[in-house]
């Protein structure tokens, strides 16, 4: 015979096996960003991106001179996002989307620019987002998410 004890108790068991999952979505993941400007004038290359300047160099091969103009930290969950001021009078705009697997995804918008894409990348990898020009070259987004 089910009562309402029973019904109580299943209901219980259940909560409780869901929360840890509700519980990790929401943690969320802390977002580094590196704010680059890249150009095809000179050779320089700013000692703050010194440990990513080969990866610079691979994937912007026709770039030959990166500078970094700002970096932040925000922590993302699902309940709150970040953004990060662009030297070109420009915000970029992260929400974290959860966690699918070993991939975290990110919304980024930047809606000054109809710059509106999905990214997912795994943690304690650098990935790139770039494009936007400026100032004789363009901006690159160093992305690096820590959980």
């Amino acid at each position: 015979m089910i009562t309402r004890r029973t019904i109580v108790g299943a209901l219980a068991l259940t909560l409780m096996s869901v929360t840890p999952l509700v519980a990790s979505a929401s943690e969320g993941v802390t977002l580094k960003v590196s704010v680059v400007h890249a150009t095809k004038n000179g050779t320089d290359t700013d000692p703050a991106l010194a440990n990513i300047q080969g990866s610079l160099s691979k994937v912007f091969g026709g770039y030959t001179s990166f500078k970094q103009l700002d970096k932040a930290e925000l922590r993302l969950t699902a309940q709150k996002g970040g953004q990060v001021s662009l030297p070109n009078g420009k915000t970029a705009v992260f929400a974290y989307k959860g966690k699918s697997g070993r991939q975290h995804q990110i919304k980024l918008t930047i809606p000054q620019s109809r710059v509106d894409v999905d990214l997912r990348a795994p943690a304690r990898k650098m990935f790139y987002q770039a494009g936007m020009k400026h100032a004789g070259g363009i901006l690159i987004l160093a992305l690096y998410l820590k959980e």
